[in-house]
């Protein structure tokens, strides 16, 4: 699976669904193992909770940083 960058979508929490539906969907249809859909599913996870981890502790130091002055 390509890394997904989150910050270039608008709703990252969206882009996070729709990956994750494909991954299901492809699994169902048997298009990919079950193995294989949840080591693509863990990547997803991994490179979201990255993602949101970095971007909301980005957004406090800012935020923290703007109603000091």
């Amino acid at each position: 699976m390509d890394e997904i960058i989150f910050k270039d979508y608008r709703d990252p929490f969206r882009a996070f669904n729709i990956h994750m539906s494909i991954i299901c969907d492809l699994e169902q249809g048997g298009k990919i193992t079950e193995e294989e859909a949840f080591t693509q599913i863990k990547s997803l996870y991994k490179q979201f909770k990255f993602y949101y981890k970095h971007s909301i502790k980005g957004k406090n130091v800012r935020d923290s940083g703007n109603s000091s002055d």
